[in-house]
């Protein structure tokens, strides 16, 4: 066999193997939280509900949590009166401890409520995710609390 058709062979077979290895993490919880940050900013609510595991959770501190994946997608849906502004998510620590993780932050929010008040607010947050079957980092809970 030709040597450089060998070569390009075990690079090629080399490449798959990497890219379709059971070991290789898919996304890092950093990565989920950038992609919260920008679907929240895009209102894109089945984008922000498919980040979250089917039994997952959501609340903010006083309130009682929002449950499910499918409740989280239409709790976010009715906002249909709420253009965000900005979204930023600023992540402070992230602990990972085999297939759980729990990443913790600051946000800030400015959003335009029926397109005439405008409001910002600010806080932490806590996200706790684990490492699904498929090697992605999915939210189970985020809480929030106002600053």
């Amino acid at each position: 066999m030709n040597p450089i058709i060998l070569c390009c062979v075990i690079v090629t077979s080399a490449t798959y193997f990497l890219a379709h290895s059971d070991n290789q993490k898919k996304s890092t919880p950093e990565d989920v939280i950038k992609k919260y940050e920008r679907y929240v900013h895009e209102m894109r609510a089945d984008s922000i509900a498919q980040l979250f595991t089917v039994d997952a959770e959501i609340g903010h501190e006083g309130q009682p949590p929002i449950k499910g994946r499918d409740s989280i997608y239409h709790f976010l849906a009715s906002f249909t009166n709420v253009k965000v502004i900005s979204n930023r998510d600023s992540i402070s620590d992230v602990f990972i401890n085999a297939d759980s993780a729990v990443v913790t932050g600051n946000y800030t929010q400015t959003v335009v409520i029926s397109g005439k008040d405008t409001l910002s607010v600010a806080g932490l947050f806590t996200s706790n995710m684990i490492l699904d079957k498929n090697k992605e980092w999915l939210i189970w809970r985020m809480h929030t609390r106002s600053k």
